[in-house]
């Protein structure tokens, strides 16, 4: 390492020596900790460059979560199987929140060293889950640095200007923290921001304007949606269920557009508007196209339900994701149904720890009665992702790949607004099989039938025993929605 940073000083500019000098930072700091790696170095998505600058040392940082391990993982697979198999004794016999987090619980050593290593770094816990798998805590640039052994630097997306401080190279831990930790997020992930048209054709090698055609005439209302598929006033019944949706980087709801949508959208007597807020604050003034889109139609689509909304404004998204993952079951009351519009098919768009870790969360969501539903993306085969290229392979989107989600793809009517529904094809409707997870159990016959009998198999490279998605599919395109 010495002999390759010389090298690096002796390099016409600067720009490798900054990264020898950056490497060996990191080794000798890691050195000094006797630590251990908790995560791997984080992938940097396309259209972001370091600018050398450096988090200022006193920069706080509000949503750091730690994600502990969890007792009675085995036991916790086994359980979602029996509550989750139509077919078995214990289908929808889910257990009670207490029951959950004395099976989930970690253990009382971890919970210790943990609680210590934030200690001996002047790092206060915020809050702690209820079940003590999660722990989120605030604190500097500088106490981060000292804990997981690593610069906070500083990034620019080139298209948008947008600047974040993350750590990339890697975390590590004392050893004692690192048997006790799944994950710690909040400061190593990117804002999930998309390429240009132009952009993604470049990176690609594709012209402009070869990546989809567009069937955008607004066609679809939510009593379209209503008719499309029977959901009637009595198929809709009030108050048994609570519903959610989560909105990331930057998006929120706008109250006052939403109860104009539901103004012409609901049944007589029903309530229409979000009951409650989670996690961030919503900023109505700044409503996003992808927050009014889910919900303008899950609110009065649905009956008269109570609807809750997630809202992470922090923009590191895969961090994110835990969070909602803590704060959904943070509470004993909580949705049983919950719809997610975001992901991305960029591969290594989230650190492997962090992906393991969210699909956990889901599958203890599903052991609680809770259905995760999630947009199966918008890159097609996944190539060509709007965070970037993935060389030589194809991917479908993260976190619609977890298996115990329900991966939902895009269709179109290519006539009118009824008949048969299509594939859309205004955008690339995401699916295929997962780099991440392997195939379900209930998903092998299908897809081994579907891969024996598909006429034209791809050239590039897919993972032909991972989970396939989508799962289902329904109308995904040409929806009115108010702004």
């Amino acid at each position: 390492l010495q002999f390759l940073y010389l090298i690096g000083l002796r390099r016409k500019g600067t720009a490798l020596a900054t990264m020898m000098r950056s490497l060996l930072m990191l080794a000798l700091c890691a050195a000094a900790h006797g630590a251990v790696g908790l995560h791997g170095p984080t992938a940097v998505p396309a259209g972001w460059r370091a600018t050398g600058g450096r988090a200022a040392p006193d920069a706080v940082f509000h949503n750091v979560m730690l994600g502990l391990k969890r007792g009675n993982g085995a036991a916790l697979k086994e359980l979602v199987a029996e509550v989750s198999n139509p077919r078995g004794a214990k289908y929808l016999q889910y257990p009670s929140y207490e029951e959950m987090g004395a099976l989930v619980r970690p253990a009382a050593h971890h919970t210790a060293a943990v609680k210590g290593w934030l200690a001996a770094h002047g790092v206060a816990v915020v809050s702690e889950h209820p079940h003590g798998d999660y722990m989120k805590v605030s604190a500097t640039a500088a106490q981060l640095e000292a804990m997981v052994g690593c610069e906070l630097v500083e990034f620019e997306h080139t298209e948008s200007g947008k600047r974040v401080h993350r750590a990339v190279d890697g975390i590590r831990v004392p050893d004692d923290v690192a048997a006790a930790l799944d994950t710690v997020t909040g400061f190593t992930s990117f804002p999930l921001m998309s390429m240009s048209g132009g952009a993604v054709a470049a990176e690609a090698g594709a012209p402009p304007g070869e990546l989809g055609g567009q069937h955008y005439n607004c066609r679809v209302t939510p009593p379209v949606v209503r008719s499309t598929y029977n959901v009637t006033a009595s198929a809709a019944p009030s108050g048994k269920n609570i519903q959610a949706i989560a909105q990331f980087s930057g998006q929120y709801v706008n109250d006052g557009v939403l109860a104009a949508t539901c103004a012409t959208s609901v049944w007589e007597g029903e309530k229409c508007a979000v009951s409650k807020y989670v996690g961030d604050k919503n900023v109505p003034t700044e409503e996003g196209a992808e927050s009014m889109l889910d919900t303008e139609y899950i609110v009065p689509v649905s009956g008269d339900h109570e609807t809750w909304v997630y809202t992470y404004a922090s923009f590191d998204f895969c961090g994110d994701l835990q969070t909602f993952g803590s704060d959904v079951t943070g509470e004993s009351t909580h949705p049983t149904v919950i719809s997610i519009s975001y992901g991305s098919q960029y591969i290594g768009m989230c650190p492997s720890e962090s992906v393991t870790r969210f699909a956990a969360d889901i599958e203890k969501m599903a052991g609680l009665g809770i259905t995760v539903m999630i947009s199966s993306g918008d890159d097609g085969s996944g190539h060509v992702s709007r965070q970037g290229v993935n060389p030589g392979k194809l991917s479908p989107s993260y976190p619609a790949s977890i298996p115990h989600a329900i991966a939902v793809g895009s269709t179109y009517w290519a006539e009118g607004t009824s008949g048969a529904e299509e594939a859309t094809t205004s955008f690339g409707s995401g699916g295929g099989f997962s780099w991440d997870f392997d195939m379900p159990s209930y998903q092998t016959d299908a897809a081994q039938q579907y891969l024996r009998t598909v006429p034209d198999q791809p050239t590039l490279a897919f993972a032909k025993t991972g989970r396939g998605t989508p799962d289902v599919s329904a109308l995904g395109e040409s929806f009115l929605i108010g702004t």
